[in-house]
């Protein structure tokens, strides 16, 4: 799976969706890069765009689990430049009560955007069901 920013980012118009964007210090991961318990905290509630880039229902331990790839462009913001923060092990987004994890980030042009890459797991709607 790859990024796309050849597009140079979302139109304003396209960003459609307030995403928060959840932060955990970095003195939460230990030397070794392995996550040590840590609160996420909000970071910000930003506009953004989301693309659909790949869905698939699996059966692992007798279980259907339902994953899910997007892309989300967002306006650049210094704390999401991959170029200073480690996006993935640091931010987490959170939209409609669901958590994203973050697979990579890029930034689009200079300081214009800022594409992010997530994969997210869900119940199927057999699972979810009462």
């Amino acid at each position: 799976m790859r990024l796309r920013t050849t597009h140079g980012g979302a139109a304003a118009g396209a960003r459609d969706r307030w995403v928060t964007i959840q932060a955990r210090p970095e003195e939460s991961v230990s030397g070794s890069g392995f996550p040590i318990d840590a609160t996420w905290a909000d970071l910000a509630t930003v506009a953004m765009a989301r693309e659909e880039i790949d869905a698939t229902e699996r059966e692992r331990s007798a279980q259907e689990q339902a994953q899910n790839y997007s892309q989300w462009t967002m306006p650049y913001m210094p704390e999401m430049d991959p170029e200073r923060v480690d996006v993935a092990k640091l931010r987490l987004l959170v939209f409609a009560s669901r958590h994203y994890d973050i697979l990579g980030a890029a930034a689009i042009g200079r300081a214009e955007a800022i594409a992010i890459l997530t994969e997210s797991y869900g119940k199927t709607p057999t699972e979810a069901a009462p």
